[in-house]
């Protein structure tokens, strides 16, 4: 199979302006060299500079708040030689102002595109919370539909959907009935992307999120759904390299590695045809 694409996303947490973290940065994207990328929570216009000045291959995009200024937003990072259109969607901030929209990266080869569309979702366990990722999701779903319909001739739609989904379950105060863990919601969305004939690609290691401290565990927060008749390379078995301190073999490795860069991995895969 020869690659189609490559793709990388990468939640770099309260991603700005200190130089030495943001070279670090740029330096482990040229070495990942992905066609299309998407970084989370960049904070600073001054990240931009750094980017255009090392990765010159690449075109650069950034999600826009007008309500929040103080907002992070989503980057996206697309190599010049393939033709792509980059968009903003604002279904996926809910209707809550301060929340993030999506990103959605069309890249087209021989007439055939291949749409990713780069989440950073709301984040924690309580009821809200876990209603507005819900939300983000059913528009998820509802643009895979929308592109199968646009795909005519019995086609599907080729989408991606990745990022940091932040599935971290449902905590109700007062009532464990309805609790779930993140185990649960993850399990919940599988069968919701089925509905539209997409998966959830494994990954070569579970977790992706971990701050390095002894009282929090390792979570599985970022994840990579895609459409059934899409076909990706493998790493160790994988669909997915979950690349960073996960891959590192000590505690002080993982945790020099995510003072270094970040406290989320990177994820990169290829689609082959």
């Amino acid at each position: 199979m020869a690659k189609l694409y490559s793709f990388a996303s990468w939640n770099v947490e309260h991603f700005s302006g200190e130089p030495g973290r943001v070279a670090r940065v740029v330096d482990l994207l040229k070495e990942v060299n992905p066609d299309v990328f998407a970084l989370y929570e960049v904070k600073s216009g001054s990240v931009f500079g750094a980017l255009m000045d090392g990765m010159p291959t690449h075109s650069f995009s950034i999600t826009e708040n007008t309500t929040n200024p103080l907002a992070t937003e989503t980057l996206v990072g697309v190599r010049r030689s393939i033709q792509h259109f980059v968009t903003q969607r604002e279904e996926f901030k809910a209707k809550m102002p301060s929340l993030r929209p999506g990103a959605l990266a069309t890249l087209r080869k021989n007439g055939v595109d291949t749409c990713f569309l780069f989440l950073h979702v709301k984040s924690f366990d309580y009821p809200l919370a876990w209603g507005l990722r819900d939300d983000m999701f059913k528009h998820a779903a509802s643009l895979k539909r929308t592109l199968d319909k646009l795909s005519g001739d019995g086609e599907n739609g080729r989408l991606l959907v990745l990022g940091d989904l932040n599935t971290m379950g449902l905590s109700a105060a007062y009532n464990d009935v309805s609790d779930i863990d993140g185990a649960q919601e993850l399990a919940f969305l599988e069968k919701r992307f089925r509905a539209v004939d997409m998966r959830l690609l494994s990954k070569t290691h579970p977790d992706s999120w971990w701050n390095g401290r002894d009282n929090w565990a390792p979570s599985s927060l970022d994840h990579v759904f895609a459409s059934e008749e899409l076909s990706f390379k493998t790493f160790d078995g994988a669909d997915i390299r979950v690349h960073g301190w996960p891959e590192k073999n000590t505690l002080t490795q993982k945790r020099a590695w995510i003072d270094n860069f970040s406290d989320h991995a990177l994820l990169y895969g290829e689609i082959h045809t």
